[in-house]
């Protein structure tokens, strides 16, 4: 009878966080990552500002919807000033835009709550996978 025990490797566990994550977390050269961030953060908030502007003026169907914007640019915003050494925040942007596309778009009832649904989990997914690339990016690689 033995008891003999192993340690994990490591390259097991960094296997546990998939090649998306993994090639998520490269670090952006310099000052180019702090820049793309605020770049982002800039231009959600002039939507959001635009958007606020035509829905107090009484006309809201103009541009984009008002709390499609506020959440959509929070959440991007956020998320890209969290993870601005990595451009890890890709997948948030991506599903940011599609669900303010869908919201826009004239679709039945069933195929809107469905496509937002959907849109909103992509958004949630890259918080998840930018978050974890981040912490991926923060280790030593040997």
């Amino acid at each position: 009878m033995s008891t003999h025990v192993e340690e994990p490797r490591t390259a097991d566990l960094d296997d546990e966080h998939g090649s998306l994550v993994r090639s998520l977390s490269a670090v952006l050269p310099g000052p180019v990552g702090k820049l793309i961030a605020t770049l982002v953060a800039l231009v959600s908030a002039v939507f959001f500002v635009i958007s606020l502007v035509f829905t107090w003026s009484g006309d809201p169907d103009a541009f984009l919807p008002l709390f499609q914007v506020f959440v959509a640019g929070t959440v991007v915003s956020l998320n890209a000033l969290f993870a601005y050494r990595t451009f890890s925040y890709v997948i948030t942007l991506i599903g940011a835009v599609l669900w303010l596309w869908v919201s826009v778009t004239p679709f039945e009832p069933f195929w809107q709550t469905l496509l937002q649904g959907v849109t909103v989990m992509i958004m949630a997914a890259g918080v998840v996978f930018s978050t974890a690339a981040v912490a991926l990016s923060k280790k030593p690689r040997f």
